[in-house]
């Protein structure tokens, strides 16, 4: 009975571990759960001409990649920097296109990026919106 029911255990562990799913590498240009990585022959968000278009596309790619709204995403950037992701804030030291503050930066799996980059700035925003953070920009 019992090696039964080790065997069923196993059989069901190994069918979940094999099964294809629906995760994040499979949507959208992201290689991976992260989207430190895009996909080949992804188009780059740097061809786009001019600062707003430029970070609206890392935007854009963020938001889909953690399930969040385009929208929001874009309301906020707009309100926080203006789409500048060089902006600082000379009072509080808030900084990029979401404007991290540095502990906050720290807390977000791309902390050993730049939080002045539009990429990195947009997915650790929607990363953090997506484990409960929203409340950073409210």
């Amino acid at each position: 009975m019992r090696l039964a029911a080790l065997v069923t255990t196993f059989i069901v562990l190994l069918v979940a571990a094999t099964a294809p799913t629906a995760t994040a590498s499979s949507r959208g240009p992201c290689a991976n759960h992260l989207c430190t990585k895009y996909k080949p022959h992804t188009a780059s968000c740097w061809d786009k001409h001019g600062r707003r278009k430029t970070a609206r596309c890392f935007i854009a790619r963020a938001a889909s990649h953690f399930h969040q709204s385009k929208a929001k995403a874009f309301h906020i950037a707009w309100r926080e920097s203006r789409y500048n992701w060089h902006a600082t804030n000379r009072g509080s030291g808030a900084a990029g296109l979401y404007q991290f503050m540095s502990r906050t930066w720290h807390t977000t799996p791309y902390r050993g990026h730049s939080r002045y980059h539009p990429r990195w700035a947009a997915l650790a925003a929607m990363w953090m919106w997506a484990h409960g953070g929203y409340h950073h920009w409210q």
